[in-house]
């Protein structure tokens, strides 16, 4: 029984030894694993970080240098990391420290100041070159040549007005001496209208290129008066659209019949007139509408719209054709009017024998036919025309029998 116990006991142990050890190495390995992820390290990468320079700005003008670098930011904190690589929450800044140097052209090294201590940091680059020089300021009249030599063929500047006239210019004692202008900064390569705006301003040595310069103000307000080359042309209406049927024509009048063009002068020469186009559609009475009046383009036409009065013009209206299509006669007389003709010669007859007076009877006027159109007269006129010929022949030669007697008698 004792042996027994003896062995029972050993097993115990020996099993609880293994479990001591089981969980010893657990423990041990789990903490292993948490040593190996807290060590890990995050990188981030900011990009154009501004670059604080210490000098004295009373005294010196500083220039020549890149006022942004990139830092790259590692730590094993990532929310601190995030922190620092944000804009709004950053602590840190790149300084460039110019006190104690003189004047000349320098490498400074660049330090990040204000960092946390659990991020590091690594600027590119790391060093900053910079040109110290004498500060001096001095006022310059405001140039705007530019704007005159940028004017399209043909234009004119009729007036040019710069707001200030006079701008302060602060720069190193060396560059100022090179600064021959203030010129009116501008993309208009081509300026073919009147301009009002706000343009920057630069300053420049004599060959045009700009130059270091602190400017007061910046900018400058401008006023271009331009003219351009004008001329006189003619507007032309012109049909569009599918006309009524019936209509052959159609008659425009325009409430105006020229405009004025401006542009550039050679395109002007090349237009003799425009065009004012009519839409005819579904016109079928005398209209009256409002058309667009088309200039080319890059040119401007002073007349923008014109009235336009639209009258059709219909097919088999010509004037002087009867209902029936018979040509109209002009003062051809009737049969009832060849009758009254002659009773009015006989009756002048009787009287003329009566009065025994020595005026000689005119025969009556014959009254000439006309047409407007030739056409064949119809037997009814032909034969009321004979009759009205044969009656005057008879009146004509009672009155010269008439008259033989009286020379007779006398």
């Amino acid at each position: 029984m004792l042996r027994k116990k003896k062995k029972s006991n050993i097993i115990y142990g020996l099993l609880a030894l293994f479990f001591s050890l089981v969980l010893f190495f657990n423990a041990n390995v789990s903490n292993f694993q948490s040593n190996i992820a807290s060590s890990e390290t995050f990188d981030e990468t900011v990009q154009d970080v501004p670059v604080s320079i210490d000098y004295d700005s009373d005294e010196y003008y500083i220039q020549g240098y890149e006022d942004t670098v990139d830092v790259t930011l590692s730590g094993v904190n990532r929310v601190q990391l995030n922190a620092e690589a944000n804009e709004e929450t950053r602590n840190f800044e790149v300084v460039a420290d110019l006190t104690d140097l003189e004047e000349g052209t320098h490498d400074v090294p660049l330090e990040v100041e204000n960092l946390s201590n659990s991020v590091d940091a690594q600027v590119e680059p790391d060093t900053l070159t910079v040109t110290i020089e004498k500060k001096v300021t001095k006022n310059f009249q405001i140039d705007p040549q530019d704007f005159e030599d940028n004017l399209q063929d043909g234009f004119e500047l009729e007036d040019a007005t710069v707001t200030p006239q006079e701008v302060e210019v602060t720069s190193g004692e060396q560059t100022m001496e090179e600064i021959a202008n203030v010129i009116i900064s501008s993309d208009l390569d081509t300026i073919n209208e009147s301009i009002s705006d706000s343009f920057p301003l630069q300053a420049v040595n004599e060959n045009g290129e700009e130059l270091s310069a602190s400017l007061s103000p910046q900018t400058a307000e401008v006023q271009l008066d331009v003219s351009a080359p004008d001329k006189e042309v003619s507007l032309t209406p012109t049909q569009t659209g599918d006309a009524a049927d019936g209509i052959s024509d159609f008659d425009f009048q325009l409430s105006e019949n020229s405009a004025t063009i401006t542009g550039a002068q050679d395109l002007l020469d090349d237009v003799d007139s425009l065009e004012v186009p009519v839409d005819v559609t579904d016109i079928t009475e005398p209209t009256t509408r409002n058309v667009n009046v088309q200039a080319p383009a890059q040119l401007r036409s002073d007349v923008d719209t014109v009235t336009v009065n639209i009258t059709p013009v219909f097919e088999n209206s010509d004037t002087g054709t009867g209902e029936n299509g018979g040509a109209d006669t002009g003062t051809q007389p009737s049969a009832d009017e060849g009758n009254e003709n002659t009773e009015n010669t006989e009756n002048t007859e009787t009287e003329e024998t009566n009065t025994a007076t020595d005026e000689d009877a005119s025969p009556p006027v014959e009254e000439e036919t006309t047409t407007e159109e030739t056409q064949e007269p119809t037997e009814e006129t032909q034969e009321q025309t004979e009759a009205t010929q044969q009656q005057q022949d008879s009146a004509d030669e009672e009155v010269g029998a008439q008259e033989n007697e009286e020379e007779t008698e006398r």
